[in-house]
């Protein structure tokens, strides 16, 4: 028998028992919908983050910070991470452009709005770079240019928490914000600091008066506290900018200043609320310079030379191998989930078709009667089996992608909720849609087996004389 006419025959048996294929069938295609929208959101979660790793520098991105000390080098002895080592980490082979890392925390201000939130400082040139790629999206006024220094460009979730939701963000642009840092006292930029010990520190509740607007202000005032003392910087607001539309969205709540700005101030402001509460500062060095290697392939070789200068040199692709493990095990476990729902679809198939050998033995006696083989009717019914699974998967991706799309409206709902961006989530890849496929025809043969071969072994002599 011909393979269109295995499946003309197969597609008439399935006929007269409408009911039950239809129902097996939607037991394959539960399985395969629940295995194809789980794996295809995994899928989409991996295809974000990973695209994340791509977009903004992070995989051609270095952070370099101060060298751990041991035993056989004292911490004294190890070199700082200042502005002269970020020049010459500029200078290095492979090395496109390196600049500090700073952030400071303080306390924003526009109107009667206040944002406690850190000061980062930002190359112009660098977010230029991130606004041409599109990482960063201008939705109000303009990025700053080189030359400018008092100037600040907030995010949109920062701007919002300064206006109200119905006035438009363009009415923050050219308008002047004040920000608000705590500053060590005694501290000489071009001698030095002094240290800690000779600093005097304030009685009790003695705060400055400029520092009421910081947070827990009443707490810190009972507290005997290394002394500081208020710096204010105030900023023109040029521009307002969202992030890509993706999980990486490193915005956030970002108020970026260039660097130049911040950088005169980073030893001597504290850095945190810890550091106000031991009174320790920055010191004389950065905590953090990004180096930006001129490609993926320049990331080792840059990583290797700054290490042995002293410094500690990590990247993204220290941990990608272990992100990707990751996927892969959540992906499976996803499958995996999903394929339990394809066991019972499976045991369904057994069902249907044992109960068709019972139904049919006469005809399987007539048809052996008339020279059918037992190889011809193993593979008739293995044709019904296949069909059972084409439309069952059929039905499962069609199931799946439904199933898939909705979790991704009721995640973008809650990222909404949350302030974050909105991501696609749903990854139906070709390679899925197959996979699903040939995955459902596998699972019904290997379910339509045991009853093809028990179809195979009846005896004509015994079916005909059902008759």
């Amino acid at each position: 028998m011909i393979l269109r006419d295995q499946f003309r025959y197969a597609f008439g048996n399935l006929r007269k028992t409408i009911l039950r294929t239809i129902l097996t069938a939607a037991g394959v295609s539960i399985g395969i919908g629940a295995m194809t929208s789980m794996v295809s959101v995994g899928l989409g979660t991996q295809r974000v983050v990973l695209r994340a790793f791509n977009e903004g520098n992070i995989l051609s991105s270095v952070m370099v910070s101060p060298g751990d000390p041991s035993d056989s080098v004292p911490a004294d002895s190890l070199p700082t991470l200042d502005t002269t080592m970020t020049r010459l980490f500029r200078s290095l082979p492979g090395v496109r452009d390196a600049y500090p890392r700073i952030l400071i925390a303080g306390l924003l201000q526009s109107g009667d709005e206040k944002i406690f939130q850190s000061l980062e400082g930002m190359p112009a040139r660098i977010l230029g770079e991130q606004i041409q790629l599109g990482t960063v999206e201008v939705i109000a006024g303009r990025s700053y240019n080189e030359d400018e220094r008092d100037v600040i460009v907030l995010s949109e979730r920062a701007a919002r928490r300064l206006v109200a939701d119905s006035v438009a963000l363009e009415t923050l642009v050219d308008t002047t914000v004040s920000f608000l840092a705590a500053r060590a006292p005694g501290l000489q930029e071009e001698t030095g600091e002094t240290t800690r010990s000779e600093r005097p520190r304030p009685p009790l509740g003695a705060l400055p008066p400029e520092t009421q607007n910081f947070p827990f202000a009443g707490l810190l005032g009972s507290m005997p506290l290394g002394i500081f003392e208020p710096i204010q910087l105030d900023l023109t607001v040029v521009g307002v900018v969202k992030g890509g539309g993706n999980l990486s969205d490193f915005v956030g709540l970002s108020l970026w200043v260039p660097v130049e700005l911040v950088e005169p101030l980073y030893t001597r402001t504290f850095q945190n609320l810890e550091s106000m509460l031991t009174g320790s500062v920055g010191g004389g060095g950065y905590s953090m310079v990004q180096v930006l290697a001129a490609d993926v392939m320049a990331v080792r070789p840059v990583q290797n030379s700054i290490r042995t200068m002293g410094f500690t040199a990590r990247s993204i692709l220290d941990e990608i191998d272990q992100v990707r493990r990751g996927f892969m095990f959540m992906n499976s476990l996803l499958g995996t989930i999903g394929g339990v729902s394809l066991f019972v679809a499976a045991m369904m198939i057994v069902n249907t078709l044992v109960m068709a050998v019972l139904e049919r033995t006469r005809e399987i006696g007539l048809l052996k009667s008339m020279g059918a083989t037992d190889g011809d009717v193993m593979r008739l019914f293995l044709t019904e089996a296949s069909v059972i699974g084409i439309l069952g998967g059929i039905g499962g991706l069609i199931l799946g992608y439904v199933v898939a799309r909705i979790t991704n409206v009721f995640a973008n709902i809650q990222f909404e909720r949350a302030g974050e961006v909105s991501v696609d989530l749903v990854a139906f890849t070709p390679l899925l849609i197959l996979g699903g496929m040939a995955f459902a025809v596998l699972v019904s043969l290997i379910a339509g087996y045991y009853p093809a071969r028990r179809a195979a072994k009846v005896d004509p002599v015994v079916a005909l004389r059902h008759f």
